[in-house]
């Protein structure tokens, strides 16, 4: 490959300037080393370019991440050689499997981290106990009307058995029931059957029982009080039991944390699990806290 070219993928292309080492890659298992350098360069700056246009304003790290993952996984390709390229004698075998394996080992590593990067940029976010009870109630409020003019309904055609499908629909039309109880009465083909409207109460109470959780979460946070231990303390935050160490805690008790169901977040720099009435409770009862 001439000069020129290689000066030309340095000024067109993100891992142009890496030119050495994707050489370096191919050198042992490529007749054309330079060929597949060029391929590779131009392949990945592609790559990193069309995701980060999926990434829009908020790339945060993926473009340096991406870099590192994808040069690691090319120096450790450097190791791999192809007896056809250095010549069966004294080939190394072994060490040349061992290579191999570190090589994709350090692709699936870029793989899945790819992956998880997307998922969490993608990661629909955490709705406030606040926006979980609004949404509760106005479920709990429609489909409790919804049951109300359900049982009205079968009134009204029990009055009017007589009446074909479609003269009951008129009927109920006139007296101006919705439009999504009319469609269950011709779904049923005529009186709401008894399990339906079972169904609905059970939906219904189970959205009673969500407004007191919901309830009673807002009501313990707005009047939670910082647990403080010896090295941390505990807070409700976004919807989340939060445990703040100042330094690393010993193994014993990250062992106990993850037991607890606490995980480490990387984004709060702390161990966190839902708040709920039990998150609470086993806060409480951890040894170190006590």
């Amino acid at each position: 490959m001439t000069t020129e070219r290689i000066q030309e993928l340095k000024n067109n292309y993100h891992f142009g300037q890496y030119y050495n080492q994707f050489y370096a890659a191919h050198n042992w298992t490529s007749f054309s080393p330079d060929k597949r350098a060029e391929q590779n360069i131009i392949e990945f700056s592609n790559w990193l370019e069309d995701d980060l246009k999926i990434l829009g304003e908020h790339p945060g790290n993926y473009k340096e991440k991406f870099t590192e993952h994808i040069l690691k996984w090319m120096n450790s390709k450097s190791n791999c050689a192809s007896s056809m390229i250095t010549g069966p004698a004294n080939f190394n075998v072994r060490k040349n499997e061992k290579a191999n394996n570190r090589e994709r080992a350090n692709y699936e590593k870029f793989s899945h981290w790819r992956t998880k990067y997307f998922e969490a940029v993608n990661r629909i976010p955490t709705k406030s106990p606040e926006q979980e009870l609004e949404e509760a109630e106005r479920e709990l409020n429609k489909y409790s009307n919804l049951q109300e003019e359900l049982k009205e309904i079968n009134k009204v055609l029990r009055k009017h058995k007589e009446k074909t499908l479609n003269e009951a629909i008129e009927i109920l039309t006139k007296e101006e029931y919705s439009e999504e109880s009319i469609k269950l009465v011709s779904y049923y083909s005529g009186t709401i059957p008894g399990y339906a409207l079972t169904n609905r109460n059970a939906k219904i109470n189970r959205l009673k029982d969500k407004v007191i959780v919901m309830l009673s979460r807002i009501e313990r946070k707005d009047n939670w009080e910082d647990i403080k231990f010896n090295g941390g303390y505990v807070t409700i935050e976004d919807d989340r039991v939060k445990i703040f160490h100042e330094t690393k805690p010993e193994a014993d008790i990250i062992t106990e944390l993850k037991k607890n169901g606490f995980r480490w977040s990387p984004n709060w720099k702390c161990w966190c699990r839902k708040h709920t009435g039990n998150a609470i409770s086993v806060t409480k009862n951890l040894s170190f806290v006590n």
